[in-house]
């Protein structure tokens, strides 16, 4: 597999899109979504005011279709790590993901360090448990209004109880990124959301002409039917953190955004039941073998 999915639009020009997919290598939609939006662009000789380039994250998990291989890819994104990556030749790494890690920021290095770019990354994802479609943002403003173009709850205050995330990283960068959680892992339908997020987003920043959209709404619109009754905008309260001796087993048949009243037995680990800390809506609760996330807790910003 490449590192670069595609390329389209306009060499050097300062609107720039960095799109990272299957930086959790169990998560393919956002590599297939990509290779057909950039063949349907070049089939279609479509004017891009601007420029987008998709690059796969972890290749070697992605081919065998796990999470992760030694630690998640997605939580290592923090400053004084990629100065460490730096400084270090490949040889002296001994994990796939440091060595993942540092050929992506090679690859994307110049572009950052690019001050008169209009910079924005998105990170494309899906989820264990069915109902996961929403947006996360970091703190940038612009965040916020790159989000609200996907028609899916916007998820706010992630950064502060997750540590390491790719849109962080943006975040100490000054930049403004969001995460699209595009559905679960093998929802057929994640694809096409992708694409149809991804063609709303270019046509609002004016990299593409409304027009463009047309191709892609029919998605769209089910999208914003499917998860009307959904809150807009949500603030994480709780993350419950998993360690892999923990024999943290979720309880069956939660789904995003089901409301959860304190004291629910939501899941349980090897000290016996876990009961919600508080009322709420279940955000993310896991349902894979890998991960440091059991579950969160979410209310509706009025």
């Amino acid at each position: 597999m490449e590192r670069i999915i595609g390329r389209y639009g306009k060499f050097g020009a300062a609107k720039t899109f960095i799109i990272f997919a299957g930086i959790h290598g169990n998560e393919k939609a956002g590599i297939i979504a990509l290779k057909e939006l950039f063949a349907e662009f070049e089939a279609q000789k479509l004017e891009f005011d601007g420029t987008v380039l998709g690059i796969a994250g972890n290749i070697k998990a992605l081919e065998q279709n796990s999470r992760f291989l030694h630690k998640d890819l997605n939580r290592q994104w923090y400053l004084s790590k990629i100065k460490k990556l730096g400084a270090l030749p490949f040889g002296l790494l001994n994990t796939v993901e440091d060595i993942e890690q540092k050929e992506i920021l090679e690859l994307i290095q110049d572009i950052v360090d690019d001050k008169g770019k209009k910079l924005m990354l998105i990170d494309l994802h899906t989820t264990s448990a069915s109902g996961g479609c929403f947006c996360i943002t970091n703190t940038h403003p612009r965040s916020t209004e790159l989000a609200l173009q996907i028609p899916v709850p916007v998820i706010n205050g992630m950064t502060s109880v997750i540590s390491g995330t790719t849109i962080e990283y943006f975040d100490q960068l000054g930049l403004p990124a969001i995460a699209f959680e595009a559905g679960q892992h093998k929802e057929p339908e994640a694809v096409n959301r992708i694409k149809a997020g991804l063609v709303s987003i270019f046509c609002k920043t004016s990299c593409l002409d409304s027009s463009a959209l047309a191709q892609y709404q029919e998605d769209y619109d089910k999208m914003e039917h499917d998860f009307s009754h959904l809150p807009r905008n949500v603030n994480v309260l709780y993350r419950h953190p998993v360690e892999d001796e923990d024999a943290f087993v979720m309880n069956e048949g939660y789904t995003n955004f089901q409301k959860i009243s304190k004291g629910e037995l939501l899941a349980q680990d090897k000290n016996g039941p876990i009961p919600s800390p508080m009322n709420g809506m279940i955000l993310m609760p896991l349902y894979q073998n890998k991960g440091s996330d059991g579950f969160f807790i979410v209310q509706e910003l009025k």
